[in-house]
C-alpha cells in the first residue's frame, strides 16, 4: 500500500532542490495536482499543510534524465520509503484537462539544473472541480483560505 505522507509545501521545494542538484544538465518538468498546489503555498512563503495528505506528486516531462529520477521514485521505491510519498510520471495528454491558455498564466522556477513549470492555481483546480471529490473540494477551500484564488 502506498504511503500518504505528502502534506507540507517544504516537502515539494526540498525535493525539487534535491533533483535539481542531481541532474547533470538542464531539464524541465511540469508539476500538476496537489503537489503543484503545495508548490504555490511555498511560493507565497507559507508552509500550511494540505487538509488531507497526498501519496504522490504528478508530473509531466520530456526529459529522459527527469524520467529516470521519477522511475526511481515510483510506488514501492526506496524514494517512497524515505520520503513517504512517490512520483507519478503522467502522460502529456493530462495537460489537455487544463484550460487552453494555462501556459500563459503558469509560473516557472529553477532549482539547480531543473526548471519547473507550474500552472496557476485557478487552472490546477479545473480538473479537480470536474472530478469534484471531497478531497478536491477541500483543496479548493484550502487555496481560497490562503488567498491563492
Amino acid at each position: 500500500m502506498p504511503l500518504k505522507e505528502l502534506r507540507h509545501p517544504h516537502q515539494i521545494t526540498d525535493w525539487l532542490q534535491q533533483w535539481g542538484r542531481q541532474l547533470s544538465e538542464p531539464a524541465s518538468m511540469i508539476l500538476i495536482g496537489s503537489a503543484a498546489l503545495l508548490w504555490h503555498v511555498a511560493r507565497i512563503g507559507r508552509d500550511d499543510p494540505l487538509p488531507e495528505n497526498s501519496m504522490d506528486v504528478d508530473s509531466v516531462t520530456e526529459s529522459d534524465a527527469v524520467a529516470e529520477l521519477a522511475y526511481d521514485a515510483l510506488i514501492g521505491s526506496d524514494f517512497e520509503r524515505t520520503h513517504g510519498w512517490h512520483v507519478n510520471l503522467m502522460p502529456r495528454m493530462v495537460l489537455d484537462h487544463l484550460p487552453a491558455e494555462w501556459r500563459v498564466r503558469a509560473f516557472s522556477e529553477t532549482y539547480g539544473q531543473l526548471t519547473v513549470q507550474v500552472p496557476a492555481v485557478q487552472d490546477l483546480l479545473v480538473p479537480k472541480r470536474l472530478r469534484n471529490e471531497p478531497r478536491d473540494q477541500q483543496h479548493e477551500a484550502f487555496a481560497r483560505s490562503l488567498g491563492l484564488l
